[in-house]
């Protein structure tokens, strides 16, 4: 009885820490939680990979859902390959001193042109 307790015990107290550890479902998806749509190249450098492919992720569907873009229309899952593409277009672009006072949306469109990704 003395071990269960013990088990028990142990279980509520890392339960929780388990939970925040652990990825899953709740954490959210891949493309969620991209916050750089308005920054600025310098922004961009310094922001970490997954808020990057994120925010990519959001600027590749709002290309496939417009009627100028080349994209297809699909899932999220299936824009991961072209976010990853522009996120690492923007990446290079905004490495520069004179484009680190650009906004990312302005490297995303130039790099959206230059892929033929819209026209």
């Amino acid at each position: 009885m003395m071990a269960c307790l013990r088990w028990a015990r142990v279980v509520f107290l890392l339960g929780p820490c388990l939970w925040l550890c652990v990825p899953g479902p709740a954490m959210g998806q891949w493309y969620s939680g991209g916050t750089l749509h308005d920054a600025t190249g310098a922004a961009w450098q310094h922001a970490d990979a997954r808020n990057r492919l994120a925010t990519a992720a959001d600027l590749v569907a709002a290309v496939a859902k417009g009627s100028d873009g080349t994209l297809p229309d699909r899932t999220g899952d299936d824009f991961r390959a072209y976010a990853a593409l522009l996120a690492a277009c923007i990446t290079q672009a905004s490495a520069t001193k004179a484009a680190a006072t650009l906004p990312v949306r302005d490297l995303a469109d130039l790099c959206l042109v230059s892929m033929h990704w819209q026209k």
